[in-house]
């Protein structure tokens, strides 16, 4: 009986551990997601039609009308800053960027170097890129477009047209 009573005790030390370890996940360790709720987003943009462009000075496209719209969602706003798609993935690499545009694909790349939303238009393989291992940020990210799908699949029809 003392034996049970042990591992009992034991048993529920473990587990009352485990649930106190996992109270705060997933994880952001450099606070992406938290900086951006009520601030501001830096985001690198890669010109590529109808994805991502510069026209006279602004940000357009149709992925950067989701990203503005995902800074709204979270009652924040956009940097937006033009790069090169090398200059960009370091900027993001090292952090100097929380998200950038520019119609990437699963394949690219750069995947093992940044972090990659899911495909987020069925039946293609476009994604956007964080940094790697901010995964709360990711996860609100691939959240919003999810919660999103029919409106990009009528930004990627009229894009089309």
């Amino acid at each position: 009986m003392r034996k049970a009573a042990r591992f009992g005790s034991v048993f529920a030390g473990l587990l009352l551990a485990l649930l106190t370890a996992c109270d705060d996940y997933p994880k952001d360790p450099h606070g992406t997601l938290a900086r951006a709720q009520g601030g501001t987003i830096e985001a690198g943009i890669v010109e590529n039609a109808p994805w991502a462009v510069r026209d006279n000075g602004e940000a357009r496209g149709i992925e950067v009308q989701l990203v503005e719209q995902f800074a709204s969602s979270l009652g924040g706003k956009v940097e937006w800053s033009e790069m090169s798609g090398p200059v960009a993935m370091r900027a993001l690499k090292t952090r100097k960027l929380d998200l950038v545009v520019g119609g990437f694909l699963q394949t690219d790349s750069w995947r093992s170097e940044v972090g990659f939303t899911r495909a987020y238009i069925p039946g293609t393989k476009h994604v956007m890129a964080v940094p790697k291992g901010e995964n709360a940020w990711l996860i609100a990210l691939e959240t919003f477009l999810r919660k999103h799908e029919s409106e990009i699949l009528d930004l990627t029809a009229e894009a089309r047209q």
